[in-house]
C-alpha cells in the first residue's frame, strides 16, 4: 500500500511502530563514485509536536544503533508543503534447499513488514504484519 505522509504523520507513525515493535533501518544515500549505508535498531528521539510545520517542528530525530555501538543520529527534515511517499509491503525472502532443487521462488513473510521511504529508507519491522501498520497509519 502507497501512502502519502507529513512530517508530522510520518513522526506519529515511527513513533507508534518503535513503541510496539522492534524495527531496524537500511538507509542509502548515493554518492559520486558508489554509495554510503547506514544499518541498525531504530529508537525514535523526537517528533514534531503538532500538526503545524514551523521551522524547528519539521524535525524527526532517529538513533540508528549496532550491537557494539549506542548509536548515530539520523535526523529527517521536512518542507514546509512537502510530502513523504511511503510504500508498506510484507518483505520477502527466497528460500533455499538443501539439494538444490529448489525452484528459487520468492515468498512472502506475512509476519515482518518494510515500510519503505521514496527508495533511500527502508524500515524493517519484526513481527508485525502489513495490516497492523496500516491500523496504526489510519489512526493518526
Amino acid at each position: 500500500m502507497k501512502y502519502e505522509l507529513n512530517i508530522y504523520e510520518l513522526g506519529q507513525l515511527l513513533t507508534k511502530v518503535t513503541e510496539e515493535y522492534k524495527v531496524e533501518l537500511l538507509s542509502k544515500l548515493k554518492l559520486s563514485g558508489g554509495w554510503m549505508t547506514m544499518t541498525g535498531k531504530v529508537d525514535v528521539v523526537s517528533v514534531p509536536e503538532n500538526k503545524v510545520v514551523l521551522k524547528g517542528n519539521n524535525i524527526i530525530t532517529l538513533n540508528v544503533s549496532d550491537v557494539n555501538c549506542k548509536g548515530s543520529l539520523l535526523k529527517i527534515t521536512g518542507a514546509k508543503e512537502g510530502i513523504f511517499h511511503i510504500d508498506i509491503s510484507p518483505t520477502k525472502y527466497k528460500e533455499f534447499g538443501a539439494t538444490g532443487l529448489n525452484l528459487n521462488k520468492t515468498k512472502i513473510n506475512n509476519n515482518e513488514t518494510k515500510i519503505r521511504i521514496d527508495e533511500d529508507m527502508i524500515f524493517t519491522i519484526r513481527e508485525a504484519s502489513v495490516d497492523s501498520i496500516e491500523k496504526i497509519i489510519k489512526s493518526i
